[in-house]
């Protein structure tokens, strides 16, 4: 059964302000590890202003990506490789021509491929207190699901065009979630796929306080360590996310992280049991 309707008519906002600066981002949010949406915090960005299809496709160069379809987090499905442009182009396509397409390129190190796009985006409120920082693009169309999760690292994500809608719980809820065995890196998965819910297997998920969350393009909202959720497209969209660690979270939590995927991919831990093994 899907539940994702009872979800949403039973949810709680999520704090949201028009401006903050970095010091009391630290104070209030970041510290106390409490979400918060800044609306139109992106709005002023290269990246907000400037990107969009014919922009990637003007790029110099292209690079090959790897892209999911449905949910990649509850559903057994694998990557499958494509060229960046290549993609744009029947994103571009699909939209233009209202058809489906339900592949999605998903943490995308976008700097990497395309380094002088960096100076598109501000997330230095952030950065001012972490030690390490890894921005990523998800692009996609319209219905793309990343279903429950829980990333080690806080995030700072920004939406540069289209909507996206989070559903979000805190840590009082883990073991509400119950989470997988299976390895994933930096993050942790839960088993429940509310588009396909069983209640008899998940009975105390129902128990949950979820907080919703809409971004619009511009908006960027800081979703703390180890808070769950759920993300859904409502639009083709742009997005980019910005995990941090502070230093002494780098060379804790991130470092463990580092040595359980080094041993996974060496078949030491959980081989095969996983989701990044075909």
């Amino acid at each position: 059964m899907n539940i994702l309707n009872d979800i949403l008519a039973q949810n709680s906002p999520v704090e949201e302000l028009t401006a903050l600066d970095s010091v009391s981002f630290k104070e209030n949010y970041f510290n106390k590890e409490k979400p918060v949406l800044i609306k139109g915090l992106a709005k002023d960005w290269g990246a907000t202003k400037k990107w969009n299809f014919d922009f990637f496709l003007e790029l110099k160069d292209d690079k090959e990506i790897l892209l999911l379809s449905e949910n990649f987090i509850q559903d057994d499905n694998r990557y499958k490789k494509s060229s960046f442009k290549t993609y744009i182009q029947k994103l571009a396509d699909a939209e233009n021509n209202k058809s489906s397409l339900k592949d999605y390129l998903t943490t995308l190190d976008i700097f990497k491929y395309y380094p002088d796009l960096a100076e598109d985006i501000d997330f230095s409120i952030f950065e001012a207190h972490t030690k390490t920082n890894e921005i990523t693009a998800w692009i996609g169309p319209a219905g793309t699901i990343s279903g429950f999760h829980a990333d080690t690292a806080d995030n700072m994500y920004a939406q540069i065009r289209g909507k996206k809608m989070f559903i979000i719980c805190s840590t009082e809820f883990n073991k509400n979630m119950y989470p997988s065995d299976k390895h994933i890196y930096e993050a942790v998965a839960s088993q429940v796929d509310i588009n396909n819910f069983d209640p008899d297997k998940f009975p105390k998920f129902r128990d949950i306080v979820f907080k919703i969350v809409i971004l619009e393009p511009g908006d960027v909202m800081f979703l703390p360590k180890n808070w769950w959720h759920y993300v859904q497209s409502l639009d083709t969209s742009i997005s980019i996310s910005n995990f941090g660690y502070t230093t002494f979270g780098a060379y804790t939590t991130k470092f463990f992280e580092r040595v359980k995927h080094s041993l996974h991919k060496r078949g030491y831990y959980k081989p095969k049991n996983c989701f990044c093994c075909s």
